[in-house]
This record gives structure tokens, C-alpha cells and sequence, in this order.
């Protein structure tokens, strides 16, 4: 059912929610550059959203 319509971003090794967003923030620009219909930064905004209100506040104070 997803076929065509989702891609996984693999990596090795430890992620941070930084690092994360910087590759979230490059597949946006490819997906504009090959013409798809996306608003470039609301994936960026969405994941943004998401650590901020997942992470817990001790753990945010300790990165």
C-alpha cells in the first residue's frame, strides 16, 4: 500500500535529533528539486515539534 510513497533514512552508529533534522531538511530539498508539491521546512517544523515535546526535559538538559 505504501509503495512509491515512503523511503527509509538509514544510518549506522548513534543518530541525534540534530543530525536527524539536517537529513529530514536535505530530503526536502531533493523532493522540491524533482518537483514534488511540499512546503520546504514542514517536515523540518514537524520533526522539530516532535523532539521538543517527546524528549524528556532532563534528557534535553543533558545534550
Amino acid at each position: 500500500d505504501v509503495a512509491g510513497k515512503v523511503f527509509r533514512i538509514g544510518h549506522l552508529g548513534m543518530l541525534t535529533d540534530v543530525m536527524a533534522l539536517s537529513g529530514i531538511a536535505t530530503a526536502e530539498m531533493v523532493m522540491a528539486d524533482l518537483g514534488l508539491p511540499l512546503t520546504l521546512g514542514s517536515g523540518v517544523a514537524a520533526a522539530q515539534d516532535h523532539y521538543r515535546h517527546s524528549i524528556p526535559a532532563a534528557q534535553k538538559a543533558a545534550a
